[in-house]
């Protein structure tokens, strides 16, 4: 059976940013993931944006690799991250 995942509101900041908030559910309670998208001076040859990825109450550690840098649109870096979110356990537990 496939699970239907609400809509994902991307909001765009007053520092110029994409952020989303998404609920989490884990074995210490409810919480949610922050997730930031900046964009990167255009001379930047690492990444056109920078994806940070606060977490309250839960999951992430070192291994997850925040800060990452991705290449693309900003929906090319809004899709991917909304690919991350729905494979993590703990969102999916909270929907």
């Amino acid at each position: 059976m496939t699970q239907t995942h609400p809509q994902l509101d991307w909001q765009f900041s007053s520092f110029r940013e994409w952020v989303l908030t998404a609920p989490i559910l884990t074995q210490r309670g409810q919480g949610d993931y922050e997730i930031h998208i900046v964009p990167r001076p255009h001379y930047c040859d690492r990444g056109d944006w920078l994806i940070f990825v606060e977490c309250h109450n839960g999951d992430l550690d070192e291994q997850d690799g925040f800060p990452r840098y991705y290449f693309g649109g900003a929906d090319d870096v809004k899709v991917q991250m909304e690919t991350w979110l729905n494979r993590r356990a703990a969102y999916r537990a909270a929907l």
